[in-house]
């Protein structure tokens, strides 16, 4: 189990990551992105600023926002590989959508129980 810091941290870097997969399937669509990474739990907790996590959210999920709201309709049918699937603009963004709220209601299950 993540700490709330990781959980938190983990968020920033799904909507980063969401958001580079995007660029990615943008600029080349039909790249081959390989296997997605396996999540790492380490047997310490990471050291997170909490705050910084918190703005990451922020910029990184503004950023994604501005980005699919600019763009055009034929670009919503853009793909890339990602193991052995093929995903569109539709995909990421309800990916994104999905996995930061999905860990945001852990984080809030988790505070709970503390």
């Amino acid at each position: 189990m993540w700490s709330i810091a990781e959980y938190v941290d983990h968020v920033r870097e799904v909507l980063f990551g969401m958001r580079f997969v995007l660029d990615t399937v943008l600029a080349e669509p039909g790249t081959d992105l390989g296997e997605p990474p396996e999540p790492r739990f380490d047997p310490e907790p990471r050291i997170i600023d909490v705050e910084d996590a918190l703005s990451g959210i922020e910029r990184e999920a503004n950023a994604l926002r501005t980005r699919l709201g600019d763009l055009p309709d034929s670009s919503w049918d853009s793909t890339a590989i990602v193991g052995s699937d093929e995903i569109d603009v539709h995909w990421i963004a309800r990916h994104a959508v999905h996995d930061a709220t999905h860990h945001l209601l852990d984080v809030d299950r988790l505070r709970a129980a503390l």
